[in-house]
């Protein structure tokens, strides 16, 4: 009641000034009977004035109006609040199913969205690649029409479009596109090398070579040539192939002639003419820096200075290096002291051509082979020495060398070795020379091959000592010992077959290893005096030796197999019924076949080709092989009768008249009897046994004497024949008898039981005599 009071108060007194409405203020009012008499009376008191009716009754109707309104709406609030409650009731476990459908339904419409704004994307792409593609065509109509500097821009346009589509990147279409621009370039690139190409005009031919340039062909166009090339990527490499061009064609056999000349004057028909020989002098080095100078200022005049790019330029310097210096690298020092114009004049001309070069920090080729003179000097000796030993070891020429005496090594033989008008010995090397005992090396043949190979080693040695590079020295030191080695291993491979088909080469190669392991062991102690010490030098003496002995070894074992097949008979069937005419006749004949083969093997080694000792020593091997061929073939034979052994006793001691070649000419052995008197200083106990011995040449007249002194201690077999030439011949008691005093301790029992079988008849006192000779 009481809000009913103060709001007809305010009503009526015109004061409202609450907030919201007025009729705002009545929602909650309940009216009873007593206040609305009071109500009543005091409206009735106010009623007077009409106004203040009036403006009652307006706001009473808005007031009404506004009370209906908000019961309506608090009605409305209630029904909504029951049906949530009721609506969650009804949701129940279904809350979640009904989420997962919400939030596919708002995925589908984002999808929805994202496509839509795919395909404007894909639609704004395509319109790109129209533009794209007409860009092209028009680029390759401009490459056709010769427009080559706009078609370049027109690719680089192209290609910065392409990058810039972020739709496209890493696409298949935009590598498409790339290799579109990329073959568009390439073609571009084609067409400037072919424009140029048709500029330029090479001939060449044994006597001259003709660069020409056509200049009508040039008007207009350098320049758009130019403007492509540098609108396209790697367009420096087109100058490059076309610079390597003109050096291929062109500079290259001019640079190849011995001699060549060119016209100085600029030719007005654009011609650059040289003429070449082939046979005359060689043009110096500084008319051939001169000329490639001019080249270069020809083709720049016309084609510009562009064309010579930095590898086109080095190239050059490399052509010219290999002409003038690396092929002309002294082989003499004096030479080498009288190289520094030629040094010069390339230095000079390597700084005039790479002035020209974009990068100054290009490498410099002639500088860089100036700086290592000395070495690139030291491979020259080293390359040529080991291709000379090599040459030496595949000749078939075999030349002979023949010693007039035994070469005595001092300093007056190394001085003849080393030195020649532009080299000679190193003071160091005198000295050590000086310092060496003296050494002989016998007289013999040797080759010329094995004589040039010791000299290159000796020079080689003389060059190290001259090196102030303890590096290059060892080097040459090295090779000074290479050089010998390759010619050892080489040899006998390449000369195999005739190593073994001739007996004279064979003995011939011996002496060559027994000169050059002498000669190692030389060198090796010189090295050594010079702090060059190289254990190989050992190595190398012990590889000569050994190749030569194993030689020596295969030549003496294969003659004896031949000759053991001349004079022997299987099973001694060539020595039954000997004293059947034509059975003497056979044996006769056999003999002299032998006796023919082994003088022949004798004349090919006879001294002074080969040392006595040598000769004795194979000699002896030969009738090793012969006698012992007989003796078998005698005891091989099971019956002898007393006609027969007469004749095969004659045939041993025809043979055994074969120990008379150990006679040579006392006037040859004399000499080496007096070398043998001293030791071979340089050579090992092995080498020297190998080559001489003082008793084998010792001075004997008679020529028997010597014979059988020389079969007696180099032929095993000798007295072995002597005595079956006397068992042949004596009773059975002579052979016990000798057989106790132990003459015949070279036979078996064995042999002398089947001697003694087939010599006598078959009694009880042979069967007492055999016991015997077995119990001795």
């Amino acid at each position: 009641m009481g809000g009913m009071d103060t709001f007809v108060e305010h009503v009526i007194d015109g004061d409202w000034s609450g907030e919201g409405r007025p009729s705002d203020g009545l929602l909650n009012t309940v009216l009873d009977l007593k206040a609305a008499t009071q109500l009543s009376q005091k409206l009735e008191q106010r009623l007077l004035l009409s106004q203040v009716s009036t403006h009652l009754d307006e706001n009473y109707l808005t007031y009404s109006a506004a009370v209906t309104k908000a019961e309506s709406a608090q009605s409305s609030i209630a029904q909504l609040l029951q049906g949530v409650d009721e609506l969650q009731l009804m949701l129940g476990d279904e809350e979640t199913g009904i989420q997962t459908r919400l939030d596919t339904a708002i995925k589908n419409e984002e999808q929805i969205c994202e496509r839509v704004q795919s395909n404007s994307a894909i639609l704004q792409c395509l319109t790109q690649l129209s533009a794209i593609n007409r860009e092209l065509q028009d680029m390759d109509r401009l490459v056709q029409s010769g427009e080559l500097d706009k078609a370049a821009q027109k690719a680089e346009s192209i290609e910065t479009t392409v990058n810039a589509m972020e739709n496209i990147e890493d696409t298949h279409i935009a590598a498409i596109l790339v290799e579109r621009v990329n073959l568009a370039r390439m073609n571009i690139k084609e067409n400037v090398l072919r424009e140029f190409h048709k500029v330029i005009a090479v001939e060449t031919n044994a006597n001259s070579a003709n660069l020409r340039v056509d200049t009508s062909r040039l008007k207009g166009r350098i320049s758009v040539l130019f403007a492509a090339l540098d609108s396209v990527k790697d367009g420096e490499n087109v100058l490059k192939e076309l610079a390597l061009y003109i050096i291929s064609a062109f500079v290259k056999p001019v640079l190849a002639a011995q001699l060549v000349t060119h016209d100085d004057a600029e030719s007005p028909t654009s011609e650059f003419n040289v003429h070449l020989s082939n046979d005359s002098d060689t043009t110096p080095t500084d008319e051939v820096c001169d000329l490639v100078l001019s080249i270069v200022a020809f083709v720049s005049r016309f084609l510009g200075g562009r064309v010579w790019v930095d590898v086109a330029l080095t190239e050059l310097a490399q052509l010219v290096l290999q002409r003038c210096y690396l092929q002309r690298i002294p082989e003499t020092r004096t030479e080498l002291a009288s190289f520094h114009k030629t040094v010069d004049a390339l230095s000079g001309f390597e700084a005039t051509l790479l002035a020209q070069c974009a990068d100054p920090s290009i490498e410099r080729p002639i500088q860089a082979a100036v700086k290592r003179l000395d070495e690139l000097f030291v491979e020259r000796q080293c390359a040529r020495a080991l291709e000379q030993s090599r040459r030496a070891a595949e000749s078939t020429a075999f030349a002979v060398y023949k010693m007039d005496t035994h070469q005595e090594w001092s300093l007056a033989f190394v001085q003849a070795t080393v030195e020649d008008p532009d080299t000679k010995l190193a003071s160091s090397f005198a000295q050590s020379i000086k310092e060496h005992p003296a050494a002989v090396f016998p007289q013999c043949i040797i080759s010329e091959s094995i004589v040039g190979t010791v000299s290159s080693a000796y020079r080689l040695l003389n060059e190290s000592m001259q090196c102030n590079e303890p590096g290059l020295a060892q080097r040459l030191a090295e090779t000074a010992q290479n050089v010998l080695d390759v010619y050892c291993v080489l040899f006998p491979v390449v000369h195999r077959q005739q190593l073994r088909k001739v007996p004279a080469l064979a003995l011939q190669f011996f002496n060559d290893c027994m000169y050059g392991a002498h000669h190692c062991t030389i060198l090796g102690q010189l090295a050594a005096a010079e702090n060059n010490a190289n254990p190989n030098w050992s190595a190398v003496a012990r590889k000569f030796f050994d190749s030569g002995i194993r030689h020596v070894a295969e030549l003496a074992e294969s003659e004896s197999r031949e000759l053991k097949s001349l004079v022997g008979a299987d099973n001694g069937t060539g020595f039954y019924n000997a004293s059947d005419e034509q059975q003497q006749d056979a044996l006769a004949k056999s003999l002299k076949r032998g006796r023919l083969a082994l003088t022949q093997l004798c004349a090919a080694m006879r001294p002074p080709n080969v040392t006595p000792h040598m000769f004795y020593r194979i000699l002896g091997r030969y009738l090793d092989a012969m006698f012992a061929a007989i003796i078998d073939g005698i005891v091989g034979v099971r019956d002898i009768g007393v006609d027969d052994s007469q004749v095969l006793s004659d045939h041993c001691r025809a043979a055994y008249s074969l120990v008379s070649l150990f006679h040579l000419d006392p006037e040859i052995t004399c000499a080496y009897s007096t070398l043998t008197s001293a030791a071979l200083v340089n050579s090992t106990d092995e080498q020297g046994d190998a080559l001489l011995d003082s008793d084998d040449e010792s001075d004997e007249s008679e020529t028997t004497a010597q014979g059988v002194r020389l079969a007696k201690k180099h032929c095993q077999m000798s007295d072995k024949l002597v005595q079956l030439a006397d068992i042949l011949m004596i009773s059975r008691a002579d052979i016990l008898a000798r057989r106790r005093a132990g003459l015949l301790a070279q036979y078996s029992v064995d042999e002398l039981v089947s001697l003694v079988r087939a010599l006598f008849s078959d009694t009880h006192e042979r069967a007492l005599d055999i016991d015997e000779l077995k119990r001795i």
